[in-house]
C-alpha cells in the first residue's frame, strides 16, 4: 500500500504559536523513511518515469545450477516475454532435458505446455504461475517496491562481504498484492553511497531462505538493470552458504513488438 510522506509545515511566528503549531503536523508514515531509499534506488535505476513508460520487455535469461561441490548441475536457457501494460502477461520459453517447455499467464491464468501438450494438473498450473509472476516481479526491483499493497519498513544498516555498507529495507505484502502476498518477507540492501540495489535476502517458506547478490549493471532505454546475479543458500540472518545459482540477462528489449496472441494458449 502506497503512503504519502506527510508534510512540514514552516513556521515563522513566535516560540508559543510556532510550539502549537508543532503540535498539530501531521506525522510521517511509518515507512517514510524506507519509501525514500527506495526511491533513491529507482532514481539510480532510471527513475519512476522510465520505467513507467515501458510498455514491454523481452530479454534472454541464462539460469546456471551448481552442486554443492561448486561443479555445474544444470544450465538452462531462457527467452522471456511480459507485457508491461496496460495488464500484465508472461510467455517463457525454454529447453528442459530436449524438450520445449512454454509457460504463459494471461495475468488472470497461467498454462504450462511441454513438447506442445497442456499439463494440467495443479501443481504444474502453480509451477506455471509461480514462475511467471515471480521472474516478472524479479526483473522489475526495484521499482516494483512501489505497487499498491506493498509495505517496507526500515531493517537497519550493514555490511556486506565485499566492503559494501547498505541500508536494509524489508518487505511485507497484503494478501493479493502480486502473486504471493501475505506469505513471503523479502529484505533488499541499498547501497549507502549510490543507492543502488546490491542484494536481497528472501524468507521463501518456513525456516528457508535464500540471498541474491546483484552485479553488472547496464542501462537498457534509460532502465538500468543488473545483468548478473548469484544465489546462495542462507540462514535467518542473511549469512551465506555455497553458491546454488547464477542468472545472467541478454537482449533486453524494450516495447519491442507484443500482441496479445503472445499471452494465451496455442490453439488445439
Amino acid at each position: 500500500m502506497r503512503r504519502e510522506i506527510g508534510r512540514f509545515t514552516v513556521s515563522l511566528l513566535v516560540a508559543a504559536s510556532a510550539a502549537r503549531t508543532a503540535s498539530s503536523q501531521q506525522t510521517p508514515a511509518p515507512d517514510a523513511a524506507a519509501r525514500a531509499v527506495v526511491q533513491r534506488g529507482i532514481d539510480y535505476a532510471g527513475g519512476s518515469r522510465a520505467w513507467a513508460s515501458k510498455r514491454s520487455v523481452e530479454f534472454k535469461k541464462t539460469v546456471t545450477r551448481f552442486k554443492p561441490d561448486g561443479s555445474v548441475e544444470w544450465r538452462r536457457v531462457e527467452n522471456h516475454r511480459y507485457r508491461l501494460q496496460p495488464s500484465f502477461g508472461s510467455r517463457i520459453e525454454r529447453d528442459e532435458s530436449g524438450k520445449k517447455a512454454l509457460m504463459i499467464n494471461n495475468g488472470t491464468r497461467a498454462w504450462r505446455y511441454l513438447d506442445g501438450q497442456e499439463l494440467t494438473s495443479q501443481t504444474e498450473n502453480n509451477s506455471a504461475r509461480g514462475s511467471t509472476f515471480g521472474s516478472h516481479y524479479v526483473f522489475g526491483m526495484p521499482f516494483k517496491l512501489l505497487d499498491p499493497g506493498v509495505h517496507l519498513a526500515g531493517a537497519g544498516r550493514e555490511r556486506l562481504a565485499g566492503g559494501v555498507e547498505v541500508e536494509k529495507i524489508r518487505a511485507t505484502y497484503d494478501k493479493g498484492a502480486g502473486d504471493a502476498g501475505g506469505y513471503h518477507t523479502w529484505t533488499y540492501y541499498f547501497d549507502t553511497r549510490t543507492g543502488r540495489l546490491a542484494a536481497n535476502h528472501l524468507n521463501y517458506d518456513s525456516d528457508r531462505y535464500d540471498f541474491t547478490e546483484y552485479f553488472d549493471d547496464k542501462t537498457f532505454s534509460g532502465v538500468r538493470i543488473a545483468t548478473r546475479r548469484k544465489g546462495f543458500n542462507a540462514d535467518a540472518k542473511g549469512k551465506t552458504g555455497p553458491q546454488v545459482t547464477e542468472t545472467i540477462y541478454e537482449d533486453v528489449r524494450f516495447d519491442g513488438p507484443v500482441s496479445d496472441s503472445m499471452f494465451v494458449p496455442p490453439p488445439r
